[in-house]
């Protein structure tokens, strides 16, 4: 197995930790904000408009 650098390891470290950070905030946007009906609509036409 070839030796890889720091460099490449401290990049997958980061991808890993903000993929983390994203699921977290995902889950509690889920489980917290459910309620707030309005708000998910407005997010999703957002999101909508963006892609």
């Amino acid at each position: 197995m070839p030796q890889m650098s720091p460099m490449y390891w401290l990049i997958l470290m980061f991808f890993f930790i903000s993929m983390l950070m994203l699921m977290i905030m995902f889950i509690y946007f889920i489980i917290y904000k459910k309620p707030n009906y309005r708000f998910i609509n407005f997010v999703e036409n957002k999101m909508n408009w963006l892609w």
